[in-house]
């Protein structure tokens, strides 16, 4: 399983259908996860409209795929 190497901001719950569950959260350094979704588009109000979807301890996040790329990158 991958480490997030930075921290990653903005992560936001969800429900396996993809429904937001809370407030986005931050994901610490050196948390394990696993990416479910390598990329997925959908409608922003912001610049980032490309997603991933990741599950780390049983929770599901979908995650702005730059965040991801950059809290994931060496």
């Amino acid at each position: 399983m991958p480490k997030l190497i930075k921290d990653l901001r903005g992560a936001e719950p969800v429900d396996a259908r993809g429904t937001p569950l809370g407030p986005p959260a931050t994901l610490p350094a050196g948390t394990e996860l696993s990416i479910t979704v390598p990329r997925l588009r959908r409608p922003s109000e912001t610049i980032e409209i490309f997603w991933s979807e990741i599950q780390t301890g049983g929770q599901l996040y979908r995650v702005p795929r730059r965040a991801l790329d950059t809290a994931l990158a060496a």
